[in-house]
């Protein structure tokens, strides 16, 4: 540590430093890093040095920016080009962009608007069809429903098809002896063909015997009257 970093002794015998020997040890000071303020009421010079501080931070704040507009200047001058250079690109991009839509479609701006148009139209037949897609769901939902039903009742249509078919078996057995006994009918037939003639026979035979009857009813009636008991 230096000299000036030191607190000086009132009984020194050394002598005091002039002006020049404090700019000197400032200027000292300040290349090899130690602090050129002297603590308050030790030397008489201390008001000279804030004037030196203060000459010395000007001086090294110009050189520092000295330094910086030398680097920022330069750069900024570099961002400058290349953003106008940039929005030339993107300009040239554009018309370019613009010169091939022509080209490809020369109508592009109209095709443009129809497709919007469209679009929006095929966003409203969307939202028409979810809201058929819902309807439909629903009706699915109720469809279900009934088709559960629906199978219940085939279920019971099932069983009661399988008693009619047991009945079915069971009438076709007594079809089949009904068509046993049917093959004794011919007989039967003949008998009634032969009783049928018999009747008429005595049809005929009762209608002498009423004639006849007939005709023995007058003597009859004249030997009644002869006849002691008759009236």
């Amino acid at each position: 540590m230096s000299d000036q970093g030191k607190q000086t002794d009132p009984n020194s015998t050394e002598a005091p430093q002039t002006d020049e020997d404090a700019a000197k040890a400032s200027e000292s000071g300040g290349r090899r890093g130690i602090p050129s303020v002297f603590p308050i009421g030790q030397h008489s010079e201390c008001v000279n040095c804030s004037a030196t501080v203060l000459d010395q931070f000007a001086k090294s704040f110009d050189k520092s920016a000295r330094r910086w507009e030398l680097i920022v200047y330069p750069s900024l001058s570099a961002f400058i080009v290349l953003a106008i250079y940039g929005f030339f690109l993107i300009f040239s991009l554009t018309q370019d962009m613009r010169r091939m839509a022509t080209a490809i479609d020369p109508k592009m701006g109209m095709n443009m608007g129809s497709l919007s148009a469209n679009i929006k139209s095929l966003s409203d037949n969307m939202e028409l069809m979810s809201t058929r897609l819902e309807y439909i769901s629903d009706n699915m939902e109720t469809m279900s429903v009934d088709m559960q039903s629906i199978a219940e009742n085939v279920e019971s249509m099932s069983e009661n098809v399988g008693a009619m078919n047991g009945s079915v078996q069971q009438m076709n057995t007594t079809m089949v002896s009904i068509s046993g006994k049917l093959d004794t009918l011919p007989g039967i037939s003949q008998n009634m063909a032969a009783m049928n003639q018999a009747m008429h026979v005595m049809t005929g035979a009762m209608s002498r015997m009423q004639y006849d009857v007939g005709g023995a009813a007058r003597p009859m009636s004249l030997m009644n009257r002869w006849m002691p008991w008759g009236n």
